[in-house]
């Protein structure tokens, strides 16, 4: 018998991804969906056959769901998920989980408090690259780390921010919406770092009040970090890449969505060949999400549903505190 009976909130471009991870996997059953918009909720039914809600609350109240995803625009994502805690169902957030990282301190504590559990989305961890790299900064198998950079060089077309992304209080700014995923590798692999400066530029979307492009310099303590998150690319993403330098070589993580090894150079040759392996074992570049206009990150929903318990909200929470200490430096606040 499966054991979660999914209610699905927010019918939009990411639900494909969330029913694949769904319908592949034999603890999780598809159950209800919900949306505000009439018309794409009936085709999701069509398509799902799954009972269909244009309020939450009467999903939620059903009684039929006991474990909730929450995919709505990102502003509406702590009350929805707050409504689902309170009332019996487990809860999966997209990202951001909030735009306020006050209220993941919140969310939590709800949880605790009636013993449900709360995850938040960021597959981009689940990169094969990334596990291996991980691995090999905790075990400190690459020597002494003595800078890093990200940079994430995308394409958004002008329409990216004509529906709700395009509101300041609603999608919460370039850094929640496209650099999140990123910006938790930095947090994920590394910890969080301070911010030392941060500054944002609007050199694309100018119709919008939101930035397309953020450069931030970073504070590890014994070592720093520079960023480049930008969406003002031409014609189609260019990179997202990150590099780290050591005391005995360096690695850059590369691709289109941070999916490929595309260098290793230790000072000593054995070095080089035993980073390059584990780097390379069982590496799977993937497919970056399409969205017709534009690309994504890789979706490795399926590996998040198997491996839930990875992302419980608070292990997640670092990136926010990060986006906000950015944004703050860049005197702009989201919420």
């Amino acid at each position: 018998m499966k054991s979660k009976k999914v209610g699905i909130i927010g019918c939009g471009k990411i639900f494909p991804r969330h029913l694949e991870a769904i319908q592949g996997n034999p603890d999780y059953e598809l159950v209800g969906i919900c949306d505000v918009d009439k018309e794409l909720i009936e085709r999701r039914h069509i398509e799902t056959g799954a009972k269909a809600f244009v309020d939450y609350r009467q999903m939620v109240d059903s009684g039929e769901v006991n474990f909730v995803v929450v995919a709505t625009p990102n502003s509406q994502h702590f009350e929805q998920a707050k409504y689902a805690l309170m009332n019996q169902c487990d809860a999966l957030i997209e990202k951001p989980a909030t735009i306020d990282p006050i209220q993941i301190e919140i969310l939590k504590n709800i949880a605790d408090e009636r013993r449900q559990r709360v995850y938040a989305v960021l597959q981009v961890r689940l990169n094969s690259c990334i596990q291996s790299l991980k691995y090999l900064v905790d075990n400190k198998i690459i020597g002494e780390i003595r800078g890093v950079g990200l940079i994430q060089r995308w394409q958004r077309p002008l329409e990216y921010f004509s529906d709700w992304r395009g509101s300041p209080l609603v999608g919460g700014g370039t850094l929640h919406e496209c650099g999140i995923h990123y910006l938790d590798i930095l947090c994920y692999i590394l910890g969080k770092p301070e911010v030392v400066a941060s500054k944002k530029y609007n050199t694309k979307h100018k119709s919008t009040s939101i930035e397309d492009t953020v450069y931030a310099t970073l504070d590890y303590g014994s070592f720093g970090g520079n960023v480049e998150i930008s969406i003002s690319a031409e014609p189609s993403n260019i990179e997202c890449s990150l590099t780290i330098l050591t005391d005995i070589g360096y690695i850059r993580l590369g691709g289109r969505a941070m999916n490929v090894v595309e260098k290793v150079d230790f000072l000593s040759e054995d070095k080089t060949r035993q980073v390059k392996k584990i780097l390379e074992k069982n590496n799977s570049i993937g497919t970056p999400n399409s969205y017709g206009s534009y690309a994504g990150s890789c979706p490795n929903h399926p590996n998040l549903y198997k491996n839930i318990h990875n992302f419980d909200l608070l292990n997640t929470s670092d990136v926010l505190n990060l986006i906000d200490e950015i944004y703050a430096n860049c005197s702009i606040k989201y919420y």
